[in-house]
């Protein structure tokens, strides 16, 4: 059972994705919410153990790609989970200033980490039904591509409200965002040879 502060917070971030600003509220942004935001990922793990075994039963049955054992293939997923979660954090910490952000900072991390438990779900689901044989790789790919634009659309909300910056400026962080988790995961798939 969560504590009233993780539960205020996944409130938070369902408020925040229905478009209510007020849902801001909800959030510890003291430096300990801080820093208690980065729990949010035992949350979103299960979605994660979700797509990676549905990932890696597409893997096997696939005759075209050769077979990587499963500590790798595993390894290299979770590497990539746990890189992903801390590596925009780490660069916006570190450019904060010059991007003119450190004001916002905090806030936008905290908000960021528990709405990644909203944004984590609707995949898991789409990949549960897809392992399950409830619908084809088409659809879910169809499905797929409407979800990630309604989380664009969500952590574009989440930007602006939070960091209060320009529509190029949040733009600009959504696409850094995708950009680096699509880079690291190539790098990473390189590097444990998949």
């Amino acid at each position: 059972m969560p504590n009233p502060k993780t539960s205020s917070a996944l409130l938070g971030a369902i408020e925040l994705f229905l478009g209510r600003r007020t849902g801001l509220a909800r959030f510890d942004m003291s430096v300990d919410g801080f820093w208690e935001s980065f729990r949010a990922i035992l949350f979103v793990l299960p979605f994660f153990a979700i797509n990676v075994a549905v990932e890696h039963r597409m893997r096997l049955s696939d005759a075209v790609i050769d077979t990587v054992p499963d500590a790798t293939f595993i390894a290299a997923r979770v590497f990539d989970f746990g890189l992903d979660w801390v590596a925009m954090p780490l660069l916006l910490a570190l450019l904060g200033n010059r991007l003119g952000i450190a004001r916002g900072y905090a806030a936008y991390i905290v908000v960021r980490n528990w709405a990644q438990v909203i944004m984590a779900a609707p995949q898991a689901l789409i990949a549960l039904l897809l392992g399950v044989g409830a619908i084809s790789l088409e659809i879910s790919a169809v499905i797929s591509l409407a979800v990630i634009a309604v989380m664009i659309r969500y952590h574009y909300r989440i930007i602006r409200w939070t960091l209060d910056k320009s529509i190029g400026f949040t733009v600009g962080l959504v696409v850094a965002d995708m950009a680096l988790s699509l880079i690291l995961s190539e790098v990473i798939d390189k590097l444990f040879g998949l």
